[in-house]
């Protein structure tokens, strides 16, 4: 009797392992769908960024003009900040300043990260729920959660619309379930002429020179850090004079989905007050140890910029 109850709940663990890796698997789908729509698709959307510091108004079109992307963003706002992608190469464009270019494969400014995320790298550090349906107006919306699996990240609610898989509204989430930000797309405009004319006039504009770098060696560091969540690798490191005798020495850390910086610097004479800063999905935390000031920029839990910055060691 002991063997068949011991086969019939191992035959019940099994199953239910199985239910949640297909739930895992089907909502990972959908998130994969949304990341190509958004990179293949002809569209318009004017939508708002919530903030505890502002509401960002913008309008983003995209398309493919001889099989190579196309797009716009422009900031709705007095200061009509515009960014232009042509291939791999985004310009930038703001009153009072020159415009210049950089490579890259889309545009993030104003669009949250995680909608052209790598998704099954992601699935290591990160459960993806299917949380059923709802709607938005008139709109059918699949309802996805990306939950941190060790709480050390904040996480996302994405609401995709069911037919054409682009994103509706995106809340990023701390570990309290708080909302710090939420994207929102006010409409939605599907291959329309007007929108194909004006990407097809902007591919035919000459961007601004590409903004270049000067090569320089990867510097050491004479201090590492110790611990940092699974996941997060270093991307890049610079030191740049400050002042005279103080370098800033930077290292950048992300796991594809949200992304810090390490920074160092010479500790002042005075003694420095410990004010953690949390605003939407930036904190920055300030640590002295010893002669050296370490603080922590970037899209992080509080609790987590702590341990990162108590794990450095000199």
């Amino acid at each position: 009797m002991k063997y068949w109850l011991s086969v019939v709940f191992l035959a019940g663990g099994l199953l239910a392992s199985s239910t949640v890796s297909a739930a895992q698997s089907g909502a990972e789908t959908v998130l994969e769908d949304m990341g190509n729509a958004a990179q293949r698709l002809s569209y318009e959307v004017s939508f708002i960024t919530i903030s505890p510091q502002s509401i960002t108004p913008g309008r983003y079109r995209h398309g493919l003009i001889n099989k190579q992307p196309v797009a716009q963003m422009i900031q709705m706002d007095s200061s009509r900040r515009e960014i232009v992608q042509k291939g791999n190469v985004i310009s930038y464009f703001e009153p009072g300043f020159d415009a210049f270019s950089l490579n890259g494969q889309y545009i993030v400014d104003h669009l949250p990260s995680v909608i052209f995320a790598n998704f099954p790298q992601l699935s290591a550090y990160y459960n993806f729920i299917d949380a059923g349906r709802t709607h938005i107006g008139d709109r059918p919306c699949l309802v996805i959660r990306v939950i941190s699996k060790d709480n050390s990240r904040f996480n996302y609610v994405l609401l995709i619309d069911e037919e054409t898989r682009l994103p509706l509204r995106i809340d990023l989430l701390d570990n309290n379930n708080e909302t710090l930000e939420q994207f929102r797309v006010i409409s939605t405009v599907l291959d329309s002429k007007l929108v194909h004319d004006s990407l097809i006039a902007l591919s035919k504009l000459n961007l601004p020179p590409l903004l270049v770098a000067p090569k320089n060696e990867k510097p050491a560091f004479t201090w590492r850090v110790g611990s940092v969540p699974p996941g997060f690798e270093e991307i890049s490191r610079s030191r740049r004079n400050i002042q005279q005798g103080d370098q800033l020495e930077t290292a950048m850390f992300s796991d594809g989905l949200f992304s810090f910086s390490v920074n160092v610097t010479k500790a002042g004479n005075g003694k420095l007050i410990e004010q953690p800063i949390s605003r939407g999905r930036r904190t920055i935390y300030t640590l002295t140890q010893g002669q050296n000031e370490v603080t922590i920029i970037g899209e992080l839990p509080l609790a987590t910029a702590k341990q990162i910055a108590s794990s450095i060691r000199f």
